[in-house]
């Protein structure tokens, strides 16, 4: 066995295979645009591949896409040295090769090509099928809580929308960097990969888009998307420091939902935000059953950053210590693919 990367014409064959897979509320013929466009996105086009583990023959056994972002690994002296990272997304082996350990040798091969990138972090993917097929190959598990809302017809004062023609560089540039031994970072383009599947979904199902890209209160900052399959208004990065502030911003989160017509926001949890956030009146706390973050380091420096801390709460997996009290990354929903 052997790993290439596809070619157009095999990407197109593998998008007809997965499309009972990842494309519900659309058509073949949608499905197929929708990859195509994703595809030519700025964040694709920096440096997205899609990956092919090969028999001896040359026949296909399984896939995934790579999509390289940006991750942060602090020196002895506490500076932050940029890296490169790798999402993994879409990993599939058609129903008749399951079973088979394809995906893990997949998963297993794809590691060590991209620790051979020069400025290679760690790779990074949501597993949809529980932590132990990933686990196999090096993954650690982050805790995976979703935090609901429903939607407001009232705006909360004293917060402003993020206007969409602002776009989302000076979004960006008001977020606060976590202080974690070691943290991944987006650019403006892939957080605009998010909003391009809104926009998608929103011209093939013709859905209102929120009319804001988020919301910001003094120095914290809240951005939003669209999610048609959930019908959800998820928030992508949130960062807040007070419980004022954030129940301001969720709310503000809320009235945008109610303005598009979603059914719910919805909040994924990371280290810090559960004070924050219990004393909101309409929150409520869910375990999601999907989008496990895993995490797999690619150099020594980054499996240091992430052995365990004395002092992890128990009840949590080991292999998880970023420099945090709780021992946890920082994974928001920003980082999805």
């Amino acid at each position: 066995m052997h790993l290439v990367p596809a070619t157009d014409a095999q990407k197109a064959e593998r998008d007809a295979l997965t499309y009972t897979e990842w494309g519900s509320l659309l058509t073949p013929e949608a499905y197929a645009a929708r990859e195509h466009r994703l595809r030519a996105h700025a964040w694709s086009r920096a440096d997205m591949r899609t990956w092919l583990l090969c028999a001896e023959d040359g026949a296909v056994l399984a896939s995934c896409e790579t999509f390289r972002t940006r991750s942060f690994l602090r020196d002895a002296d506490g500076a932050r040295q940029p890296g490169d990272s790798f999402a993994i997304a879409s990993v599939f082996t058609e129903p008749h090769l399951r079973g088979r350990g394809h995906a893990t040798h997949l998963m297993d091969l794809l590691a060590a090509e991209l620790a051979r990138r020069p400025r290679a972090h760690a790779a990074l993917l949501f597993s949809d099928v529980g932590p132990r097929l990933y686990a196999r190959s090096g993954y650690l598990p982050q805790p995976a809580w979703d935090w609901h809302l429903p939607p407001s017809p009232t705006p909360p004062p004293d917060v402003q929308a993020l206007p969409r023609a602002s776009g989302l560089g000076p979004v960006l540039a008001r977020l606060r960097p976590p202080e974690d031994a070691f943290s991944f970072w987006p650019t403006p383009e892939q957080l605009d990969w998010h909003l391009e599947r809104g926009r998608i979904y929103a011209e093939q199902l013709g859905r209102a888009q929120p009319p804001s890209l988020g919301a910001a209160r003094g120095t914290d900052t809240l951005v939003w998307s669209f999610v048609a399959k959930s019908n959800t208004l998820v928030v992508l990065w949130f960062d807040a420091r007070s419980p004022e502030s954030a129940h301001a911003l969720l709310d503000a989160a809320r009235h945008e939902a109610h303005l598009a017509g979603l059914e719910r926001v919805v909040l994924w949890e990371e280290p810090g935000l559960e004070p924050l956030l219990a004393t909101h009146p309409h929150a409520r706390r869910v375990a999601r059953p999907d989008a496990l973050p895993m995490v797999r380091p690619l150099r020594p420096e980054v499996a240091r950053a992430l052995e365990p801390a004395s002092g992890l709460p128990s009840g949590l997996p080991s292999g998880l210590s970023s420099g945090l009290p709780s021992g946890l990354l920082h994974v928001p929903r920003g980082l999805w693919v």
